[in-house]
């Protein structure tokens, strides 16, 4: 048990713990309120924006974006269209928070004296694996978004956008996740040996 206990000891790993949780805590509030934000007072530009992002799909998207100089005058979804739009906006940022709150959860418990603890081993696994799966959220909502917007268009010009890629971004991620699922089995490893002891 000597791992363990000289790590408890430390009250430089309860300052780092604290300050990685403040970190991890504080991404989530900016995010989630910036996001909101945009959505509650600028509802008719994020919209726009959004319409945008499908127009090169949709004729009829194009020209009514076009005709309203960018403003889309000619075209604009129902409410319960847009309410699926802002919904569906919201999983990957909400995806994303999942992740950090687990990252926030390793570090408090870390800032409280469990270092090497069965909870913190799996906080980082799931937060982990979240970050290897995260990359597939984003194209699976962007066909969401686009199927939503399709109960409003007329016959024809509805849109099924379906889109895989993989860029450094994902490579990045999909390897952040990876290492998170490692110190996790690390973790694991630790503590079965002290178990042995």
């Amino acid at each position: 048990m000597p791992i363990i206990d000289s790590l408890k000891l430390s009250s430089r790993l309860k300052w780092l713990g604290l300050i990685g949780v403040i970190l991890a805590w504080s991404v989530i509030a900016v995010e989630l309120s910036g996001t909101a934000t945009l959505w509650i007072y600028n509802k008719r530009e994020a919209v726009t924006a959004l319409l945008w992002g499908f127009a090169q799909d949709s004729s009829y998207l194009t020209y009514a974006l076009d005709e309203g100089g960018g403003r889309a005058s000619q075209y604009s979804p129902t409410t319960p269209v847009t309410l699926l739009l802002v919904g569906l906006d919201f999983i990957p940022l909400l995806f994303s928070a999942c992740i950090l709150l687990r990252i926030g959860m390793f570090f408090l418990n870390f800032s409280i004296g469990e270092v090497l603890s069965e909870r913190n081993k799996k906080n980082l696994w799931y937060a982990g694996v979240m970050y290897i799966v995260s990359p597939v959220v984003y194209p699976v909502v962007e066909t969401l978004q686009g199927l939503a917007l399709s109960i409003d268009l007329p016959a024809g010009q509805r849109i099924l956008k379906f889109s895989f890629g993989f860029s450094s971004i994902v490579a990045f991620e999909i390897i952040e996740g990876v290492l998170l699922c490692l110190f996790s089995s690390i973790i694991s490893d630790v503590l079965r040996c002290e178990d042995g002891e």
